[in-house]
């Protein structure tokens, strides 16, 4: 017996796996806008001051959007992928626990970016984070066209959420670029 065909075993609920998804994503846009903190005002009247601390808060809003966008997309192409499910198992919840895992992780190099936005390993880790979690939703989206299609989309192709804007060859190409960049430390 082959040590992954467990897996394939059960047959779960989908509605089940998506309500737990759509938990976790809700929780993630969450924690990215708590980074978002009020600046300290010395004079609370000073329109000036609130115009300064506002402009040095710019990189901390600009991670906060690129993230929220990101995370968005990856939710509709995770319930568009969902969709072409006829059923969960216990393969497909490991591969959706694994992917939410890499989304909970992304407010980590969000805050980072945004508190050192030149730093390159900074942007590069942020860019990594984000490489990861394709690839983690590519093998998730594969494993339900390989195992778990809809019967009436079995003769149609499927073609990947992501796979319009984003090939194999140009992201590790991407990966590649953003370690190159990446001033690593030493050790």
């Amino acid at each position: 017996m082959h040590p992954f065909a467990r897996f394939k075993r059960g047959h779960l609920h989908l509605r089940r796996v998506e309500a737990f998804s759509d938990g976790v994503f809700a929780i993630v846009v969450t924690l990215l806008v708590l980074e978002l903190k009020l600046p300290p005002l010395k004079d609370h009247a000073s329109v000036s001051e609130l115009a300064h601390q506002l402009v040095e808060l710019a990189p901390k809003f600009l991670s906060w959007l690129i993230s929220f966008i990101i995370v968005c997309k990856f939710w509709l192409n995770h319930h568009h992928v969902l969709n072409l499910a006829h059923h969960a198992d216990y393969g497909l919840a490991w591969l959706n626990s694994l992917f939410l895992m890499g989304q909970a992780f992304i407010p980590f190099p969000t805050a980072m970016m945004g508190e050192h936005p030149t730093n390159s390993l900074a942007v590069s880790i942020f860019g990594v984070v984000f490489a990861v979690n394709t690839l983690m939703f590519i093998a998730l989206q594969r494993y339900i066209v390989r195992n778990l299609i809809k019967p009436e989309l079995r003769p149609r192709r499927i073609r990947a959420p992501l796979s319009r804007g984003c090939s194999g060859r140009r992201l590790i190409c991407l990966v590649r670029r953003l370690l190159g960049s990446a001033s690593m430390p030493p050790w």
